[in-house]
């Protein structure tokens, strides 16, 4: 089982009520949206978002339950964002089976994830709280930054790692950090405490995508949830991939990786191959590299929390070590 899976013993009551809670929201929206949310919400979610909000929150001396919402909240946020990205990338499948656009079209799968953005502010609002409404508008903004940068993305950029960094910075880094910095806010830290927070989960964020990034090229299929070469068939560019394309070796002319982006079409054999120069090189090992630079980042923010609750700390030192262990 991978271990981002395990509910986290601080918090493993509140984690079921999550659920429960994602499921009441579609049972009532109506039959159309009960029927997308069924089969989104079956319980195959990492959850880590709204793990990382209330890991943040907890105080052993005080209940977590007027945070729920706001937990949910941030799950909705990016099961919206899934349902936009799989019909922008195309992509066939998601946690093991059809992604919704598949299942039924673009039109549904873009205005489900409409619907689940209504409520993450809804749900938001009912807070009365400026200040976190600000750290949800900021990941909103920042992730649809660094998609449209990524979209515009250029193979012959002599920047494409640093541009890189600073895409997912924005997207699953930024998404971190604010539930990291919501969870502290509403737990009562000052912002010292609340900035040190955002930082954790920032170096996490970027730790996770890397790893994310990586699984495309060396993951499987049937532990991922998704095809392999995904990413490179949609013309995602990611750190394995620029790794590649930086080597002095790769430019062979019409059989290059580089001209499969600037081609329309590319065939399932051009994929294979470009996927196989890119697990030849050193893409994969330098990505986990990176990877590991950061989680050692963020562990060495654990330490400058404020140390009032070590079975929390602990528990961050565990999620910190076990994205490195990611299968899927």
């Amino acid at each position: 089982m991978d271990k981002l899976e395990h509910k986290w013993r601080l918090i493993e009551e509140e984690l079921i009520q999550i659920e429960k809670r994602l499921r009441q929201i579609v049972e009532t929206a109506g039959p159309e949206i009960n029927e997308v949310g069924d089969y989104i919400f079956n319980g195959t979610g990492k959850r880590i978002r709204p793990t990382l909000f209330l890991i943040a929150a907890y105080n052993s001396r005080q209940s977590l339950s007027p945070l729920l919402d706001a937990a949910v909240a941030f799950e909705l946020m990016h099961t919206a964002s899934l349902l936009h990205d799989d019909v922008i990338d195309q992509a066939l499948t998601r946690r093991g089976k059809d992604a919704v656009h598949v299942r039924w079209n673009n039109k549904i799968s873009v205005l489900s994830g409409d619907f689940f953005l209504s409520q993450v502010f809804k749900i938001l609002v009912d807070y009365r709280d400026w200040r976190l409404m600000d750290i949800v508008i900021d990941i909103a903004q920042n992730m649809a930054e660094g998609e449209v940068e990524q979209a515009f993305a250029d193979t012959q950029s002599t920047d494409l790692e640093e541009r890189y960094f600073q895409w997912i910075g924005k997207k699953s880094a930024s998404f971190f950090a604010g539930c990291c910095k919501a969870g502290s806010l509403l737990a009562g830290d000052n912002l010292e405490e609340q900035s040190k927070w955002a930082e954790f989960g920032y170096n996490l964020g970027i730790a996770f995508q890397l790893i994310d990034d990586l699984l495309d090229y060396t993951g499987e299929g049937g532990v991922t949830g998704k095809p392999l070469y995904g990413d490179l068939n949609n013309r995602v560019i990611t750190l394995p991939l620029i790794r590649t394309l930086n080597s002095s070796h790769i430019d062979r002319g019409e059989g290059s990786i580089k001209h499969l982006f600037q081609d329309q079409f590319i065939s399932g054999r051009e994929i294979r191959d470009a996927a196989q120069a890119v697990l030849e090189g050193d893409g994969p090992a330098y990505t986990y590299s990176k990877a590991e630079e950061y989680t050692k980042k963020a562990a060495a923010v654990i330490n400058k929390l404020n140390p009032a609750n070590q079975d929390k700390k602990n528990l961050l030192e565990e999620l910190t070590r076990d994205i490195l262990l990611r299968k899927k």
